[in-house]
């Protein structure tokens, strides 16, 4: 027999709803963090500090693997609780319309950081087999973890939406047809 709460929520709902908002909550812990160690590598890279540098690239790739957990736990969970609970959470009436986690600030920010740190270590280091030998193994270290990272929040969307049919593209394929039919 399923546990349920007083409000006859089934315990599985609730545990699905706990584990999706915990992983999302530390995931923004992360990508505060991530945003700290993109500006301590930027200033570390300014003062052509290697050492700190290549500490500071190694804590961004401990931050992009601790990413990756975050959203594997948090959509940790059969793909029904997602379509009946999850999902339909962050929609209207609950959310505007065209909700995404792509409208996340700090993941903004980090993206942007990223590319600002990337361009920064071409134009000060050159060409990556000039880099200080720690610094490129560094990076290539990090680069790596990105890479699985992103292949892995990929793998977690298609688990949910086989489709790829995110709310936000959704929202623009809506927006799009409607103006196209003039009943805006």
């Amino acid at each position: 027999m399923e546990q349920t709460t007083t409000a006859s929520v089934p315990s599985v709902y609730q545990q699905a709803a706990l584990r999706w908002k915990q992983g999302h909550h530390v995931f923004h812990v992360v990508l505060v963090t991530m945003n700290t160690m993109l500006e301590a590598s930027m200033d570390a890279l300014k003062q052509r500090d290697w050492p700190r540098l290549t500490a500071s690239l190694d804590r961004l790739t401990a931050l992009y693997k601790a990413s990756t957990s975050t959203m594997k736990y948090a959509a940790d969970f059969p793909v029904t609780l997602y379509e009946e609970l999850i999902r339909p959470s962050m929609m209207p009436p609950f959310i505007s319309p065209g909700f995404s986690g792509e409208l996340n600030t700090e993941h903004t920010m980090m993206l942007e950081g990223f590319q600002h740190l990337r361009s920064r270590m071409k134009e000060e280091l050159g060409n990556r087999e000039q880099w200080p030998t720690p610094v490129a193994k560094s990076w290539t270290r990090l680069l790596s973890a990105q890479a699985y990272s992103r292949k892995h929040h990929a793998l977690v969307c298609q688990k949910f939406v086989k489709d790829g049919a995110s709310l936000l593209k959704d929202f623009y394929a809506n927006k799009k047809e409607t103006e196209k039919d003039g009943l805006q």
